[in-house]
């Protein structure tokens, strides 16, 4: 009888414990837990806006851990695979491929509908998509290349590259350390700018490499040509030596990234922004552009899907995606956002959100890696003379394929 009462009580301390177990996790509140790797100041508004939605959602707490992007991408996967760490992780886009192909992120539709994303910029949402899903969330959209211009120098931004020649040829003065124009000429991330200038993609809707084409050609007869037919730029110029010869007032026209533009300003430079002129044959320069966003885990718990819908709401509507945008001098994702006063009437704002309808969304797929590392070789060597355009496409397509097979592990 004694150990028919002790079973008994031990059945009842342990239906007690589930119960109150229950009860606690049916009590409504939930722990939000996110990794981010945002740039000084950013986590600093975060946290400021997410006090604003904690007093406004009291039975939801946030919790933020700030890393830099290398310790972020690897701490995510450890904790991941272990099913266990943060439930959202706020950081660059490219971070998706790595992510999805591992399992340790789920589409954002598990979350929030397609309609709710119907007020994002479609571009954006573009750049966290793949294989037909949506897998980042993003606030902004930028790192894009543009045309700088010393308005002192060259009062209209040139449209073509004609006029581009034309308005630079009498500041081409490299024997005197002055110049027309100038850019990190034998950088990827450039250069495939001209690609999609003459309608070049790296790669298929098979993610198959596409680099020995027509496009590839022209691009890099055009990048050939800029120094030796149009008689701009130096030798062997790079971003350090083009960067400061803006700075110094001593460049009329230089191509560089949107995390760029606040630092001529700051340097009193006269500095206009516009989109890459059209090329000769060509459309206008197209570099790619990239988001940075959130990412849902794997291993989010049911119980927390409705409290990230109702952060996304809130820390992704306009007036607080304008927040982080100005901060960043990145354009807003939130289309809403873009027609706000503080957007509208901001100088950089303006010319992010012109210049970034002239990019296309860098591919976010771990074959990425092969691209850039196909393309740098033979894109310097076309530059030196020391191949042709037509033999530099053909050895970057072979470089990419045997790159993509190691990436795969085949």
């Amino acid at each position: 009888m004694k150990k028919i009462i002790s079973l008994l009580l031990v059945l009842i301390l342990a239906f007690s414990l589930v119960a109150c177990s229950t009860d606690e996790a049916n009590d409504g509140n939930v722990e939000l837990v996110i990794w981010e790797q945002m740039p000084n100041d950013a986590d600093l508004l975060f946290d400021e806006i997410a006090e604003e939605f904690m007093a406004a959602n009291p039975n939801i707490t946030i919790s933020r851990t700030h890393y830099e992007t290398e310790q972020l991408r690897t701490n995510f996967q450890s904790a991941a695979l272990a099913g266990e760490g943060p439930d959202l992780v706020y950081g660059p886009s490219d971070n998706v491929g790595i992510f999805m192909v591992s399992e340790l992120i789920q589409p954002i539709t598990n979350v929030v509908s397609l309609d709710y994303l119907e007020q994002f910029a479609p571009n954006a949402l573009e750049d966290g998509k793949v294989d037909g899903q949506y897998w980042e969330l993003p606030d902004v959209i930028g790192n894009q290349i543009a045309m700088l211009y010393n308005k002192d120098m060259v009062a209209e931004a040139p449209k073509t590259w004609e006029e581009l020649v034309e308005v630079t040829a009498e500041f081409q003065d490299p024997a005197n350390g002055k110049y027309g124009f100038l850019y990190n000429e034998k950088e990827p991330f450039w250069f495939v700018a001209w690609f999609g200038a003459y309608g070049g993609k790296v790669f298929d809707d098979e993610r198959n490499p596409q680099l020995d084409n027509e496009a590839m050609v022209k691009a890099l007869q055009f990048t050939k040509d800029i120094r030796s037919k149009y008689n701009l730029g130096e030798f062997d110029m790079n971003y350090d030596m083009a960067d400061a010869m803006f700075k110094e007032g001593n460049a009329a026209i230089i191509l560089n990234g949107a995390w760029s533009w606040s630092s001529y300003k700051e340097a009193g430079i006269n500095v206009g922004i516009a989109p890459l002129p059209t090329v000769p044959g060509g459309s206008n320069g197209l570099p790619f552009s990239s988001t940075k966003g959130y990412m849902i885990s794997s291993f989010l718990k049911d119980e927390k899907k409705e409290a990230v819908a109702k952060f996304f709401e809130f820390f992704l509507n306009a007036e607080n995606d304008a927040k982080f945008a100005l901060l960043k001098a990145e354009a807003p994702t939130n289309l809403e956002a873009r027609e706000l006063e503080s957007i509208k009437n901001d100088e950089l704002q303006k010319a992010a959100v012109e210049t970034i309808n002239f990019t296309t969304p860098m591919p976010i797929i771990a074959e990425m890696r092969a691209i850039w590392d196909s393309i740098r070789p033979e894109l310097e060597a076309v530059i030196s003379g020391d191949t042709t355009p037509e033999a530099a496409a053909k050895a970057m397509q072979e470089r990419a394929i045997d790159g993509i097979k190691i990436i795969k592990g085949e």
